[in-house]
């Protein structure tokens, strides 16, 4: 690590720094900083302040601080041993205890230091592991180290000269202090800011340092992708959304209380296994592992492993049901870690059961953030389980960054117990002698019922022959897994009658967790496949799944009318059968989630208002798009039917409204490939026409609009072709075509598709329609947003107002529509400078959303913020225009390598702000650079980079 030139001017600006600030300490607590100087004296100085503490909580708050400190002291001593060697950090390891003790000698400002401290503690600790990677050590990374060293020394001065300067009892956030500080802080009284605003202002003086931390973070990582010898083979060291985290974290110091949320809460699975063998000593290992340390203080975890179907679920269960019978959890977690969408849902149910502030139903990311952050800051005692891991990037997404709590991870694969976990503990099969006395427990119950002597006997003879390799993963009939209860469900499955092998066909290609028995239950009977046909009459399909559960192949909740199957019987029975069994399973798994999934409303071409049903059901079109792809590639014969990608394309159109860009792209990839193995009578038009057109709006939004604007412009040739002419999708075709060109600033060409767009529904409207020569709001919408950034303000004001009524006297309510017109209208009153009207026209757009979508992390409500931001900043409300674009700029980090314009704009829109605020030029200078230098990657030729049109040139049309 080459520091040598750098060393000597970091130190003096460090000296220069620690002297200045000693200046402006009283004599005694200069005397106390200097007591302070090893980790030793600090943690007995912790210990002693503890003893004079009366009340438990206080005590409590106090004990928690020292793993925080740990975090701070590790970077210290990074500096002080690697950074600039020798480089004396006394002064502010001092300052921070003292900061500590003044606070626990006012009792009420106890809580101050546990709001304060996590959250750096935890953003240090990002930063840590950062420069753990010395290859990213260069010059510009030991300046961020630097940077953020001295805004920490002016944070914890700052909060030793305020606790100090108390009159007569007087405790922090009361009138006097902030009368004393602002005394001693002329700077502040020359900005004009009243008495009252002087702990608000240590708190933004917080927010800046948490700034400064992440976007030192932001630079290391930057600076290490950019160093030709950096190679990342450690999913730690690239982190963005930790920094993510980090920022929604700080929003939850600034307004959440210490407890805010609804314990003990307990999420376990629904459906449960009601046999459990001989684990007792497992149990006991688990335990032993989670005893070692304190995990009401220190963070614990353990990986059980071990091959499919050998009971590691049931293990965690049992020693999760085991601590809670003794009263040692307040939390407990259950989270389904398989898929993303599965794991995403299990947080959002954390979220909404823990009833955190701002969780939302359908808001997975900012609920991943809310729960993240909570797991971090509580004080009860947690252990979250996630079950089925299968991907190390997924894990560590969702993994917690906690100083307290238990963690178990349940997968197939070892090498978690090396990371993220502490430790690993394998589950391994039965030996011969304990396999033959579960199989006897089992014949002598459940599945003796259902067997002939003869297959008894089979049984056993079996037993015999796997018992040899029953101790290591063996293959039986070609596939991995746990031999005995592979057999023992192969001759299960032998009793089957038709009606069970179709059950269970289906629940083989669908999600195996919570599988809805309405699924099973049609509302039209008509459309089922004969070898449903029995589904409709209940008594039927009552018996078929009394009988499973008989067999123990499936599991119930009889409360939330779900069923569950193990992803061994999942296997086991889809191996069982022939080539033909599966595809018939397959297509009946189709139908049965295409009769369920709903279907865009054919009037506004839109999802919008049936989201919740569309959740529901997300992850077993997921599912069953997997499956294809797997089936498709173990028999290239493999097709799927015309119902497949008809659900494909309704699906595509909630992916596309909620902006799940991933999961959108990979579902369109496999619907090509299913459309392509459709009869030519089934390669409908319909089909294709969505198909192309989901692929060109998907590109749009992902900032290749050129692309995008070809597939869009195919899509609306593709509707043409159709006979007879479908006038009605066509006009949506060609709002999608102009909504695309307009984004690539063609303003003429656009207005042109919008006008066809319109045409076409009046024509179809002549003969089909009750309102004839009315045309829907939704194309006067887009057609009046292009209008507007055409120039046409006039004429854009007209169609938009009219949209606005039309929207408005329409039930049932659009609030997407009109949350879109609104900020449009804002738009057109910001251009024509009524800003207090174009204020309440962008606050109105957020509300509608934020009430209907529920979206925080949408892209939409991003650019909301980002307007009200602008606007601020035009009526010179800088405090407030600061805070919207903060907000809004966390909000792009999130999609800022997909939709890097529309991050790009709020970074040179902050800069802009950041300028006008005294002592921030520094950060507004980096950040108008940043913004320059995303903005030459999308723009190479852009002449007017200082501009915002320029920026706003390069975003979605939809929410420029």
């Amino acid at each position: 690590m080459a520091t040598t030139n750098m060393e000597k001017p970091l130190s003096d600006q460090w000296g220069d720094s620690v002297s200045s600030r000693c200046d402006t300490l009283e004599p005694d607590d200069l005397r106390q900083v200097s007591l302070f100087n090893t980790w030793e004296d600090v943690q007995e100085q912790v210990v002693r302040t503890q003893s004079d503490l009366l009340k438990e909580s206080a005590i409590q708050e106090c004990t928690m601080l020292i793993s925080d400190l740990n975090q701070l002291w590790n970077f210290t001593d990074f500096l002080s041993n690697q950074i600039v060697p020798k480089l004396d950090m006394s002064i502010f390891r001092g300052l921070v205890v003292l900061s500590i003790k003044l606070c626990q000698d006012e009792e009420c400002a106890i809580a101050l230091m546990p709001r304060l401290l996590p959250s750096i503690c935890h953003k240090v600790e990002i930063l840590n592991r950062h420069c753990s990677d010395s290859s990213a050590m260069i010059p510009q990374a030991i300046e961020a180290c630097s940077e953020v060293a001295l805004t920490l020394l002016s944070l914890f001065t700052s909060l030793v000269k305020l606790m100090r300067m108390k009159r007569n009892g007087t405790l922090p956030g009361e009138l006097d202090i902030h009368d004393a500080f602002l005394e001693t802080n002329p700077d502040i009284v020359s900005l004009g800011l009243t008495s009252k605003t002087a702990w608000p202002l240590f708190e933004s003086s917080f927010t800046s340092v948490t700034r400064t931390i992440d976007e030192s973070i932001s630079r290391i990582d930057k600076t290490s992708k950019n160093s030709k010898n950096t190679k990342r083979s450690d999913p730690w060291s690239d982190a963005p959304h930790l920094q993510l985290m980090a920022a929604l974290s700080e929003q939850s110091f600034r307004s959440q209380p210490e407890e805010y949320a609804d314990i003990p809460c307990i999420i376990l699975p629904s459906i449960r296994t009601s046999r459990f063998f001989e684990r007792t000593d497992v149990i006991s290992k688990i335990e032993e592992h989670f005893s070692k340390v304190d995990t009401d203080r220190y963070f614990r975890s353990l990986v059980l492993y071990g091959i499919g179907g050998v009971g590691k679920s049931s293990i965690g269960l049992n020693y999760v049901e085991a601590k809670l019978r003794r009263g040692e959890l307040d939390a407990i977690f259950w989270v389904h870690s398989e898929k993303p969408v599965t794991i995403r849902q299990s947080f959002t149910d954390i979220a909404l059961r823990l009833k955190l502030p701002d969780a939302r139903l359908k808001d997975h990311d900012e609920n991943h953030a809310l729960v993240l952050s909570w797991l971090q800051h509580t004080q009860c005692r947690w252990l979250i389980v996630y079950d089925n891991v299968e991907s190390l990037d997924l894990l560590l997404e969702y993994w917690p960054t906690a100083s307290r709590g238990q963690a178990l991870i349940i997968t197939r694969n070892h090498s978690f117990a090396s990371k993220p976990a502490d430790g690993g503990l394998e589950i391994k099969t039965w030996d011969a002698e304990m396999g033959s006395r579960v199989l006897l427990r089992l014949l002598a119950t459940g599945f003796s019922v259902q067997l002939t002597d003869d297959e008894a006997n089979s049984a056993h003879e079996l037993l015999q022959k796997l018992s040899g390799h029953a101790q290591r993963p063996g293959k039986l009939y070609g596939m991995s897994g746990n031999s005995l209860i592979i057999a023992l469900w192969n001759i299960a499955y032998k009793s089957l009658d038709p009606q069970s092998c179709a059950i269970l066909g289906v629940l083989c290609f669908v999600a195996p967790d919570s599988v809805p028995q309405a699924l099973f239950e049609p509302e039209s009977d008509s459309s089922l496949p004969n070898s449903l046909a029995f589904c409709s009459d209940c008594l039927c399909l009552s018996e078929t799944v009394e009988n499973l559960l008989a067999l123990a192949l499936i599991k119930r909740d009889k409360n939330s009318r779900t069923l569950s199957v193990h992803r061994l019987v999942q296997t086991s029975f889809k191996h069982s059968m022939t080539r033909e069994q599966r595809q018939q399973s397959f297509n009946d798994a189709t139908i049965l989630v295409s009769l369920a999934f709903p279907r865009r409303d054919s009037a506004s071409a839109q999802l919008y208002l049936m989201w919740t049903r569309c959740a529901l059901y997300l992850e077993h079109v997921i599912s069953l798009k997997n499956c294809f792809r797997e089936e498709k590639k173990a028999s290239p014969s493999f097709t799927a039917l015309k119902a497949y990608c008809e659900l494909s394309n309704a699906c595509q159109r909630y992916l596309l409204e909620i902006n799940a860009y991933t999961e959108l792209e990979d579902l369109i990839e496999v619907n090509t490939l299913a459309f392509s193995t459709l009869a030519q009578e089934d390669q409908t038009i319909g089909i294709q026409g969505s198909l192309t057109s989901h692929r060109g709006q998907l590109l749009v939004r992902l900032g290749k609009a050129s692309e995008g604007v070809e597939w869009l412009k195919k899509s609306y040739n593709v509707r043409t072709r159709d006979i007879p002419f479908n006038r009605r999708e066509s006009a949506w075709a060609a709002e999608n075509a102009g909504n695309g060109i307009a984004t690539i600033n063609s303003f003429s060409d656009a207005i042109k598709w919008h006008e066809l767009a319109r045409y076409h529904w009046l024509e179809w409207s002549k003969t089909n329609s009750p309102d004839k020569g009315v045309w829907p709001a939704v194309l006067k919408k887009s057609m009046g947003t292009t209008l507007l950034w055409a120039g046409e303000r006039e004429r854009a004001r007209d169609v938009l107002t009219q949209a606005m009524q039309q929207i408005d006297s329409t039930e049932p309510y659009n609030w997407a529509m009109a949350a879109y017109t609104h900020f449009a209208l804002g738009t057109s009153d910001r251009h024509d400078r009524n800003l207090d009207s174009a204020e309440a026209h962008f606050m109105e757009a957020q509300n509608l959303w934020l009430k209907g979508d529920q979206l925080r992390t949408d892209p939409f409500n991003a650019a909301c913020m980002y307007r009200m931001g602008c606007v601020a900043l035009d009526q010179g409300k800088l405090e407030a225009a600061i805070k919207h674009l903060q907000d809004a700029m966390v909000l792009t980090s999130m999609r800022k390598d997909s939709m890097k314009a529309e991050h790009a704009r709020c970074v040179f829109k902050l800069s802009e702000a950041l300028q006008q605020e005294p002592r921030e030029e520094e950060e507004a200078a980096m950040l108008h650079q940043e913004a320059e230098h995303l903005l030459q990657q999308l723009s190479p030729d852009m002449k007017e980079p200082g501009l915002e049109r320029s920026y706003d040139a390069l975003v979605n049309i939809l929410w420029r």
